[in-house]
């Protein structure tokens, strides 16, 4: 798997000057389009492309959040609950510290009993960690975040049984921004029938992102392509109104075709972070690392990826 991951990054790369290629067309398509129409076309489109932009950025997290509460939501926690056992967490944790280059030779009794407590499970995971071969391994620090990378590891190795490699990413990403959430999911791990609280906190506090970002880029493209196309009827409309062109009213439109020109390419970066996304980041083209090593298109992507 991870060889097939490699050989889409390497063949990816030798085409990420084909973003550049968008980027750079797209502009000078837009730019000689509105010069050629003229000042009162051109700045209509770029005024209504500027506010295509600003309602799409505006009301798609809303639209994508209440879409992924009444549809996906319930079907996650399912998908969770169905894989839960009450061994889960012993025995990816003791996997987890297994793997460590430090020699740690877990018990999963001990374990057990550690997860089982009601007690602040940082600092008992830390002390076990540098006492469980006799001697301190590392720096209260150190020790801390491997605590931590460990809490990650058990919840997106739970989370990618059903669920996208990006989901199972994302929900790593969120353990590691705030593992506070783990005092309250660890006794429901440890639970011996019903997991279904468990998944529940899960699907709400670390997969919902993935998913209402999915939504969001959709929302995003979805909004903006109407609202685009009724900027383009309104413009096209202002024909008769606009039939003798002076040199500056052409000049002014080309100006007026570099925004919306602008404006189209971020639209691609984030038509082409949906591709990423709903590809897992495996995808010869729609790749981070491969539009990375883009010149020009990357920071649209960039600026994309804040959405």
């Amino acid at each position: 798997m991870q060889g097939s991951s490699l050989y889409t990054l390497k063949m990816g790369t030798q085409f990420s000057w084909f973003y550049d290629v968008i980027a750079v067309s797209v502009l000078l398509i837009c730019i000689f389009m509105s010069g050629k129409k003229g000042f009162l076309r051109g700045i209509i489109a770029a005024v209504g492309c500027g506010l295509a932009l600003a309602l799409s950025l505006g009301i798609s997290a809303s639209i994508a959040e209440s879409l992924y509460t009444n549809t996906m939501r319930s079907g996650n926690i399912r998908k969770i609950d169905k894989i839960m056992r009450s061994d889960m967490l012993v025995t990816k944790y003791s996997a987890y510290l297994e793997s460590l280059s430090y020699n740690i030779r877990p018990s999963d009794e001990k374990l057990t009993m550690l997860f089982s407590t009601d007690q602040n499970y940082d600092e008992a995971l830390c002390n076990y960690i540098n006492n469980v071969n006799g001697r301190k391994l590392m720096d209260d620090e150190e020790t801390l975040k491997v605590v931590h990378e460990g809490y990650a590891v058990v919840v997106s190795d739970i989370v990618s049984k059903n669920m996208s490699k990006y989901a199972a990413e994302v929900a790593a990403r969120e353990v590691m921004k705030d593992s506070s959430g783990m005092q309250e999911l660890i006794p429901m791990l440890m639970e011996k029938e019903d997991f279904t609280p468990a998944a529940k906190f899960i699907t709400d506090n670390y997969t919902a992102p993935a998913f209402i970002t999915i939504y969001k880029l959709w929302a995003f493209i979805i909004i903006f392509a109407a609202s685009a196309l009724l900027t383009i009827f309104i413009a096209n409309s202002m024909a008769s109104r606009d039939e003798r062109q002076s040199t500056s009213s052409h000049i002014i439109g080309g100006f007026c075709g570099a925004v919306t020109g602008l404006v189209i390419i971020f639209t691609v970066a984030v038509a082409s972070r949906l591709g990423a996304v709903t590809g897992s980041n495996e995808m010869i083209f729609f790749n981070n690392d491969v539009i990375d090593k883009s010149l020009i298109f990357k920071y649209f992507y960039n600026f994309a990826s804040m959405i």
